[in-house]
């Protein structure tokens, strides 16, 4: 949610018709248990538009300098290389990204020979987790059926099922290996960070008792005061970038795709709003994506019709 909410907001602030030409960008290393990610030099970033391949210094910053280029233009990249480094996302290459000169783009890429070594380490502290559960559970069933603490028939229709479970485990290993390989400890909170860290090193029981005492009442109630006034905040400040461009008539009947941009980030944050059960403020921001979509398709666009559905479904 809070990604969601930082992607959304970085869309929204600059919506704004603003005469900046320089996105500022950054790439670091992975953070990684007890170390945290540090810039990385010699990487090149190619963007669309741009002639020149960019390279990131020794503070792993670049510069993308865009002639005609303003705040809240689309903006993408074609390529991110180092020799013996893997991206973390790969998905932002290709992806249409916003035009900012006030927020960097970050950048996380991975060393693809430490990428291996974590994912390695993983898979096998996980195999070997899973295949010491699966013997003790199935020393349990044997001692149950020998007592006649089981039937037969339960013995084999348990025994089945933990067979099907194991094999489940198993097939899921090499996602979750990367996944958690691939995870940036510099985005983690510290109860994430011990978690994931037992994950790693293969204490799953260790790990489920950490998961349990995150859904402590007291603690839960904690961290959600906590993220929903941080997302609370990236909410208003998004509000008050679109109440500013709203009030900017004259430039959304002149600049269409400007018209386009603020509608879908109109829409946004209306969604977001309604997951936060905020339904007046939902229907405010959705009924000001119509009336952009009105301006720009006309009154009977599909687009149009369908943002009129979904306002008529929010409950009053």
């Amino acid at each position: 949610m809070k990604n969601k909410i930082l992607s959304i907001i970085s869309v929204l602030l600059f919506a704004l018709p603003l005469s900046a030409q320089v996105q500022q960008g950054y790439v670091k290393t992975l953070g990684r248990p007890g170390a945290s990610g540090k810039p990385l030099q010699g990487v090149t970033i190619r963007v669309r538009g741009v002639m020149n391949a960019l390279i990131s210094d020794a503070n792993g910053s670049f510069k993308i300098q865009a002639i005609g280029k303003k705040d809240g233009d689309a903006l993408i990249i074609n390529s991110i290389n180092k020799n013996g480094y893997e991206l973390k996302d790969k998905e932002i290459v290709g992806r249409s990204l916003v035009f900012s000169s006030r927020v960097p783009i970050q950048l996380v890429m991975v060393s693809s020979s430490q990428l291996a070594a974590d994912k390695k380490r993983i898979e096998d502290n996980a195999y070997k987790v899973a295949e010491n559960n699966y013997k003790k559970k199935v020393a349990e069933l044997e001692k149950q059926k020998k007592q006649k603490e089981l039937s037969a028939k339960d013995y084999e229709t348990q025994l089945q099922e933990l067979e099907a479970r194991y094999e489940n485990y198993m097939a899921l290993v090499g996602d979750m290996a990367e996944r958690y390989a691939l995870t940036d400890y510099d985005e983690l909170d510290s109860i994430d960070i011990q978690i994931n860290e037992c994950i790693e090193n293969g204490e799953l029981d260790k790990a489920d008792s950490l998961i349990h005492s995150v859904f402590d009442p007291t603690t839960v109630l904690q961290r959600n005061q906590e993220a929903k006034a941080e997302i609370a905040e990236r909410m208003r400040i998004a509000q008050e970038a679109i109440d500013k461009a709203l009030a900017d008539k004259q430039q959304l009947e002149q600049n269409l795709e400007y018209a386009t941009r603020l509608a879908q980030n109109c829409e946004s944050l209306a969604a977001d709003y309604l997951q936060q059960g905020m339904t007046e403020k939902a229907r405010e921001n959705y009924t000001h994506a119509l009336e952009l979509i009105r301006l720009i398709s006309g009154e009977d666009s599909d687009d149009a019709k369908r943002l009129e559905s979904i306002i008529s479904s929010i409950p009053k």
